[in-house]
């Protein structure tokens, strides 16, 4: 049975523990073979490039016996360990916006945007700032996720000097 692609933006776990996001599936100039470029999604966002076929290569239970994973890499939500580092895939940005919308605090919101950043797009923070009765600033996404965070965090000042 042959294994699905990998797609932009989905979020894949390697054997080892580390997650990584996938950015794009290109062709290799040299060889016309299919590559899998990707980020990881801790640390320094270092990109790699792997085969398609490595990157979806099972993994050798005999080289490995204690390993649950069957693959190099699995996408996330496929996982079956919930130990560890886990990171909730997004099938599209309505369920992130859905998530946001029922946060109760401002503290809350600056967090989830914080942890969340690299999957915000321009349509979340669209949503997300009319829901907060914010009027945008900024061109590109990264000016429009700063004006927003600024927002909030005016919003939390303000609103904490009205409870003492």
């Amino acid at each position: 049975m042959a294994r699905r692609i990998p797609k932009p933006g989905e979020i894949y776990r390697h054997f080892k523990g580390k997650s990584y996001k996938i950015l794009y599936i290109a062709t290799c100039t040299e060889t016309g073979e299919d590559m899998v470029i990707f980020e990881s999604v801790e640390g320094e966002h270092r990109v790699y490039a792997s085969e398609l076929d490595a990157f979806l290569t099972p993994l050798d239970p005999r080289r490995y016996p204690q390993e649950e994973q069957k693959y190099r890499f699995e996408l996330c939500r496929d996982l079956k360990d919930n130990s560890g580092l886990r990171l909730k895939h997004y099938g599209n940005t309505t369920e992130m916006i859905l998530e946001f919308l029922d946060l109760d605090s401002n503290e809350e919101r600056i967090k989830f945007l914080q942890s969340h950043q690299s999957e915000i797009d321009a349509r979340f923070l669209t949503a997300a700032a009319e829901s907060m009765e914010f009027a945008e600033t900024g061109e590109s996404v990264e000016e429009r996720y700063a004006s927003f965070i600024r927002f909030l965090k005016m919003k939390m000042k303000y609103e904490s000097r009205r409870q003492n």
